[in-house]
C-alpha cells in the first residue's frame, strides 16, 4: 500500500503481481501517469478515509508504541493520542506544565528540527491538548468521476476498526455514485452522495494529494475530534409482515428521529419515535432504550403513516442501517460549518475569506466553550420538531404551525421530505 511510482508497479508487474495498491500520497496526476505506462496490470486506489501523517505504512510510531505494525494494517493511529507537556525537576520528580494564565506568560513553547538550528516553529496548546499531528480524512467523491475516466480497477475505502454504520453508508455513497456516473456521465453531479458521507463521523474532509502538495486545508489545527450531525442508532435484523425489529446499537430517547437506509434508490425514512417495545427482554416504555442490554426494538409498520407499508420489507429487509440524529453542542454546530468551509475552498466553490471567518468563529465559542459541553437541539425530545415531515412526528401532523408544511409536503412524492429551508419559509 506504499507504491507511489509506475517505476514500482513494473517492478511488482515483473514478479507475477496482477494487482498494485497505491499509496494515498499518489497525486491524480501521477495516477494517470501509472496507468498510462503500466496499462495490464490493474490498479487500486484508496479514496475514502483516515489520513496517515507519514508516507502510508512506513510510519514507526505506532510499531514503537504499541507493538502495533502500521505496515500490515495493523496501525494503533498513535498519531492521534493524546500527549501531556511535562518538565522534569532537578530531583528526578516529573511535573505536568499546567497551562493557565499565569505560565501562558512564562513560557513559550517550540519546535526545533536538527538540520534546521534556529528555526524555531510555534508549539500552540490549549486545555485539550495540541493538533499538529491532525489530517483531516480523505474523500475524493467530489473528484471520483476523473477515477473512473482514468480506467482505475479497484476503489478501497476505509473499513478496520469502523462501526457498521460506517462502512455501510460510505459504501453505498459510492456505489450509487459510480452507478449513476456510467449511467450518465456527462450530466454526474456527486453532490448527493457528498450528503450521504456528510453523517459519518469525520475530522473534515479533504481531496489530500490529489492535486499535488497538501494545504493547510488537509489539516484540522483547532480540533482533533471525529463529528457528524449523526450517529448508529441500530440495524434491522429482521422483519415481519407488520413490523422491523431493530438491533440497537446506540442509547435512543423519547423524540429521537431514526433515519432507515434503503439499499434502493430512494429517500432515507424518517421516523420519530415515543415509544420502545423491546421484545427480547419482554420490557416496554416510553422514556428511552439502551444498547447494553441487547434490546431487539420492535417498530411497528403501522407507524410509517405517509409511507407504502406494502413496500417498507422490501425497500427496508434485514441489515437495513438505522441512523438517529446527533445532539450537537454550540461548539460542535460551528466546527462543522468551519469544516465545511474549509472543504468548499478546496474544491475553488469558496473564497480564502469565508473559511477563515468560520475558523475565528470555531475559536472564539471553543475558547469559551467549557470542557464537559451540554448539546441542546429544539428539535430533537418529546417537544421538539424539525419541520420536515417525519413519520410518527405529533407536532408536524397535529400542530396549526405547521398547517403549510403539511400541505407542501402532499405535494411531494410519497417518502421525500421538506428540505430545511422549505421548513422553515412554510413556517414563516
Amino acid at each position: 500500500a506504499n507504491v507511489c511510482s509506475h517505476l514500482s508497479v513494473q517492478f511488482w508487474e515483473s514478479l507475477g503481481a496482477s494487482l498494485v495498491v497505491l499509496a494515498r500520497e499518489v497525486s491524480f496526476a501521477e495516477l494517470k501517469e501509472i496507468r498510462e505506462k503500466c496499462p495490464a496490470i490493474k490498479l487500486e486506489a484508496f479514496i475514502h478515509g483516515a489520513m496517515c501523517m507519514t508516507y502510508s505504512g512506513r510510519c514507526l510510531l505506532s510499531n514503537f508504541l504499541a507493538e502495533r505494525g502500521a505496515n500490515q494494517g495493523n496501525c494503533a493511529n498513535s498519531c492521534r493520542w493524546h500527549y501531556k507537556v511535562r518538565m522534569k525537576l532537578k530531583d528526578g520528580t516529573l511535573k505536568e506544565i499546567d497551562l493557565n494564565e499565569e505560565t501562558r506568560e512564562l513560557f513559550e513553547f517550540f519546535i526545533e528540527e536538527e538540520e534546521r538550528p534556529g528555526e524555531l516553529l510555534p508549539l500552540e496548546e490549549d486545555e485539550r491538548g495540541s493538533y499538529i499531528l491532525n489530517s483531516k480524512d480523505l474523500c475524493i467523491m467530489p473528484r471520483l468521476n476523473n477515477y473512473l475516466a482514468a480506467g482505475v480497477d479497484s476503489l478501497k475505502i476505509e473499513g478496520r476498526n469502523r462501526s457498521a454504520y460506517y462502512v455501510a453508508t460510505t459504501a453505498q455513497a459510492y456505489r450509487k455514485a459510480i452507478d449513476a456516473w456510467y449511467k450518465d456521465p456527462e450530466n454526474w453531479n456527486p453532490d448527493p452522495y457528498m450528503r450521504e458521507l456528510e453523517t459519518i463521523s469525520n475530522r473534515g474532509y479533504t481531496l489530500a494529494f490529489h492535486d499535488g502538495s497538501l494545504t493547510h486545508h488537509a489539516h484540522n489545527y483547532e480540533d482533533t475530534h471525529t463529528l457528524a450531525a449523526w450517529e448508529f442508532a441500530g440495524i434491522i435484523r429482521e422483519t415481519s409482515e407488520d413490523a422491523f425489529f431493530l438491533d440497537v446499537k446506540n442509547r435512543i430517547q423519547h423524540g429521537d428521529v431514526l433515519e432507515f437506509i434503503s439499499h434502493v434508490d430512494r429517500p432515507p425514512m424518517r421516523l420519530r419515535i415515543y415509544e420502545f417495545d423491546d421484545v427480547h427482554n419482554n420490557k416496554k416504555n416510553t422514556k428511552e432504550i439502551h444498547a447494553g442490554q441487547k434490546p431487539l426494538l420492535k417498530i411497528p409498520f403501522a407507524w410509517f403513516h405517509e409511507e407504502d407499508q406494502s413496500r417498507l420489507k422490501q425497500d427496508f429487509p434485514a441489515f437495513t442501517v438505522v441512523r438517529k440524529k446527533h445532539v450537537l453542542s454550540d461548539e460542535q454546530e460551528v466546527r462543522l460549518k468551519m469544516d465545511s468551509a474549509s472543504q468548499k475552498v478546496e474544491l475553488a466553490q469558496e473564497k480564502e475569506e469565508k473559511y477563515i471567518r468560520e475558523r475565528d468563529a470555531f475559536k472564539t465559542v471553543h475558547n469559551a466553550a467549557p470542557l464537559a459541553k451540554e448539546p441542546r437541539s429544539p428539535q430533537l425530545g418529546a417537544e421538539g420538531c424539525c419541520g420536515r415531515g417525519c413519520n410518527g412526528c405529533l407536532h408536524f401532523w397535529h400542530d396549526e404551525r405547521y398547517e403549510k408544511a403539511r400541505k407542501l409536503l402532499s405535494q411531494k412524492k410519497q417518502g421525500e421530505l421538506l428540505t430545511g429551508e422549505e421548513a422553515k419559509k412554510s413556517r414563516e
